[in-house]
């Protein structure tokens, strides 16, 4: 894994983790905490997409920058190994015509 997909992992385990903490101190019971993730109803819901939510946008964002740069790296290297390549041939000036 390079630095940065470290980098992303432990935000995105220390995000929820760190939420989770704080509503357990904020509300001063687990249990409360605990009662509004397993509840299923909308409270549940906004939790959940609280916790969630961040981290798939961010990683969504982060794959999607990477591809664009890759499939622009890759644009570029294929121009530069092309650059010389003309599809009609070889060209030659005048003069090299002429000469035998």
């Amino acid at each position: 894994m390079s630095v940065w997909q470290r980098i992303a992992l432990a935000i995105s385990i220390l995000w929820p983790t760190g939420l989770l903490l704080f509503l357990g101190v904020v509300h001063s019971t687990w249990q409360t905490v605990a009662d509004v993730l397993f509840a299923a109803n909308l409270n549940s819901l906004t939790l959940w997409t609280v916790m969630l939510g961040p981290v798939v946008l961010l990683w969504s964002i982060g794959i999607i920058v990477v591809e664009v740069m890759r499939c622009i790296r890759q644009r570029q290297s294929t121009a530069e190994e092309h650059e010389g390549f003309d599809p009609q041939g070889p060209h030659h000036s005048e003069r090299e015509l002429e000469e035998p």
